[in-house]
Parts: C-alpha cells; structure tokens; sequence
C-alpha cells in the first residue's frame, strides 16, 4: 500500500516538509520494489539509504528542538531512537539471513510510523515553534 502526502502532513517548514516528502516517496518506492519482487541486495539497499536518510532527517528536527527549547524534547528524541534501533535491527538480522527477517510489511510499518509520527511529534513541535513565535 502507498501512501500519499497531503496537506494534512505539512509543518510550515519548508526544509522539514521537503524532508517528510522525501520520505513518503522513498517508502513508496520501497513498497515497488518489494512489490516486483526485488532482490535482496536491492532491498537491503533501500533500508540502508532509509537509515541514512531518516538519520539526516532526525538531525534536522532534534537541531529545531533544541533551538526553539521544544519542552518534548526527551520524548520526540527517543522516538526517533526507536525507530532507528528498529531500522538498524531489521538491517543487521538481513545481513545475517534475509530470512530472518522478511521485508514483507515493512514498507507499511515505516509509512504508517512516518504518519503517525508527522502528525502526533512533528506537529507538536511545529506548533510550539508558532506559539512562541519561532522562526522555522
């Protein structure tokens, strides 16, 4: 299943939301990969370029969560770590034996986890940062 980026997922930030929708179209690629039966070199190329990318993507919004003194911080932070230990975890068990970990269903578990998380996490953040009149 794709998903589709909507208004209801936009920050105000330009560089978070080009970031979000990055995302949103590398899952979906992701999900046709699996979909036409890619190898497992391709889809271990995927999570890797997810890692990365996600990686990145935290980096940016822990730098706006400090800067605009975000009182969530801790937990927005370990929510990415989560899904990070996640990531990484699903990339490791695939290096020892792909069958340890099938990439069925894991394009669904990071697009429905990116949505949910724009819109509980993000958002929070992001009106936080208009409340107190932060620039973005």
């Amino acid at each position: 299943m794709l998903i589709q980026w909507t208004d209801q997922f936009a920050t105000g930030n330009a560089l978070v939301d080009q970031q979000h929708q990055a995302l949103f179209a590398a899952i979906n690629q992701f999900q046709e990969a699996l979909d036409n039966a890619a190898g497992a070199t391709q889809v271990d190329a995927m999570l890797e370029f997810l890692d990365r990318y996600v990686g990145e993507h935290f980096t940016t919004e822990e730098f706006l969560m400090l800067r605009s003194e975000f009182p969530d911080i801790t937990l927005h932070k370990i929510e990415h770590e989560r899904l990070m230990l996640r990531v990484t975890f699903i990339r490791d068990l695939r290096r020892q034996d792909p069958a340890l970990a099938p990439a069925e269903g894991l394009a669904r578990f990071l697009g429905d986890w990116l949505q949910n998380h724009i819109m509980q996490w993000d958002m929070a953040l992001f009106n936080h940062m208009r409340e107190h009149h932060l620039s973005e």
